[in-house]
């Protein structure tokens, strides 16, 4: 099943960490840091539907020094995740 959920509702859910999207409240489980890309900056948002755990990005540009614009138009997409740990390999200094 895919989630219904417009990019304006992700950007709200991360600022109120609870929402109700069309009868079903969806709840923040975990807000990735913000990310510089260029002149924008993103962060992941995990959340829940109360059954499954879904991954969207909130998106940037700005300033701490003025204001941030948050981009509500584009749509990023939302993926279904689960929690799995990783073990990554890496070349590292002796």
């Amino acid at each position: 099943m895919t989630i219904k959920i417009t990019q304006a509702q992700v950007t709200e859910l991360f600022f109120e960490e609870e929402i109700e999207v069309d009868g079903v409240t969806l709840t923040t489980v975990e807000e990735g840091d913000f990310e510089q890309d260029g002149k924008m900056q993103s962060a992941e948002l995990i959340f829940t539907d109360g059954t499954k755990f879904y991954r969207g990005t909130v998106m940037r540009s700005g300033s701490p020094f003025t204001d941030w614009y948050y981009d509500e138009d584009t749509d990023f997409g939302v993926d279904e995740v689960v929690k799995k740990e990783v073990t990554i390999t890496r070349w590292v200094a002796v």
